[in-house]
Formats: C-alpha cells, sequence, structure tokens
C-alpha cells in the first residue's frame, strides 16, 4: 500500500496541539540552506509554516539518503531530542522556506504540560516509522522502476496540487535527490524517468513536475507490496 496523505484525524490532533503552543520564533531561511547538520548540530522542534525542507542521513564517508520532504504544516527537528554527541541528519530547505521554531528545553516543559502535544509529536514518528518500514519493504520487494514509480506518486500526495485534467502539480524534485530516495544512481534515475516521460506519466521541467498518479500506480501494480 503505497503512502497516503496524512490522516485527517492526525492532523486535527495534531493542529489542536500546535494551537495551544505560544509562537516560536520565526526563521526564514534560503533555498539550499542547511538548517542543521554536522557542523549545525539541532536544539530546536521546527514547523514548516512555507516552503518545504529535505531531510537526510549523512553516513560517514559523505554519502547522503534523502529521509522524506517536509511540506507546510508538519515538524521536524525531534532528533534534537536524543542529545546524540554527533548530528547524523540534515535539514536543508529544498526552497525558500518560512519555519517557526521552538527551543526543546522549552518544548521539554511544554509536552509536560499539555499530553496532547506530546501524543501529536508520538503521532509524526510512529507515522515516519511506519513510513521507514514500507521503503525497507519496498527495497526487498520492488524493482528500482517500481520504487521510483511509488516515491513519485507518494511525494505528489504529499506535495501536489491536483488539477482538473487528473495529474498533479508538484514542486521540482532533481534526479540527484530522486536517487537519494530510492537508493540508486543518478542515471538509473534519468533512465526511468526519461521511460516514464515517454509513457505519458510525468512531464518535468526546472519549475515543476507534472504527473499522473493513474499511470504510475500500474508500474507498482503488481508488485507484492501492498
Amino acid at each position: 500500500m503505497e503512502a497516503s496523505r496524512t490522516p485527517v484525524k492526525a492532523l486535527r490532533q495534531l493542529e489542536e496541539a500546535l494551537a495551544a503552543l505560544p509562537a516560536g520564533r520565526i526563521l526564514k531561511y534560503s533555498k539550499g540552506r542547511i538548517i542543521y547538520g554536522r557542523s549545525t548540530f539541532s536544539k530546536s522542534l521546527y514547523l514548516v509554516v512555507s516552503g518545504s525542507v529535505g531531510l537526510s542521513q549523512i553516513a560517514e564517508d559523505g554519502s547522503e539518503v534523502l529521509l522524506e520532504i517536509i511540506p507546510p504544516g508538519e515538524l521536524f527537528g525531534e532528533s534534537a531530542f536524543l542529545e546524540v554527541p554527533r548530528q547524523a541528519e540534515r535539514a536543508l530547505a529544498l526552497e525558500n522556506a518560512r519555519l517557526m521554531s521552538w527551543a526543546i528545553s522549552d518544548m521539554e516543559a511544554l509536552i509536560m504540560a499539555q499530553p496532547r502535544l506530546a501524543l501529536a509529536l508520538l503521532q509524526v514518528l510512529a507515522r515516519r516509522n511506519a513510513e521507514s518500514a514500507r521503503r525497507i519493504e519496498s527495497f526487498s520487494l520492488d524493482s528500482i522502476e517500481q520504487r521510483l514509480a511509488r516515491s513519485l506518486v507518494r511525494f505528489s500526495d504529499r506535495l501536489g496540487t491536483p488539477l482538473e485534467d487528473g495529474s498533479v502539480r508538484m514542486m521540482p524534485l532533481t534526479h540527484a535527490m530522486l536517487s537519494q530516495y530510492v537508493g540508486t544512481s543518478r542515471e538509473i534515475v534519468t533512465q526511468y524517468m526519461t521511460r516514464f516521460r515517454k509513457r505519458g506519466f510525468v512531464t518535468y521541467s526546472r519549475q515543476e513536475i507534472l504527473l499522473r498518479s493513474d499511470g504510475l500506480r500500474t508500474v507498482f501494480g503488481g508488485s507484492r507490496l501492498h
């Protein structure tokens, strides 16, 4: 089963919890700027107000795995609660972004005073853990082509805007970024994206991606992952 949009109930609970929070500090990050990483350890929890943020895991050899793209209205940065000495996770502004931030030291006191907030944070973690489990299963069962098609559909659900003709418009994703998410080389992603374009499933430029989810679903419809 491919990941869908965040459930309405979960969104409502998160919105209620955030509404009970005092306003955080507003930060602005230009496209391509690192929010936190190995050299800038995070001590805050963030809410994306506008734009989007990419979360990546950076290995010791410098290789990168894209974990998630965070759209407006979602939280990230909960790894700061761990207080680990080295930060393996990196957050990068994929577009010009406005973030609201709360210091972890303040959040700990707020969580004690507002159990709803603790529940909302647990739901964020549970959803991301569930998505990680689906991705691991997909790595075992799906071909690279199927993983790429599944990833595009998922991103369109999370980041896209449905159009009247049935297609979905979303932010541009580079082939290098998709390769980091799917777990292959940029060249192979380019090969399959070209194939999807010839079949009429995607159209892309530096400004946007237009895709047809129904067409892409035929690529992985017969896979065992569901």
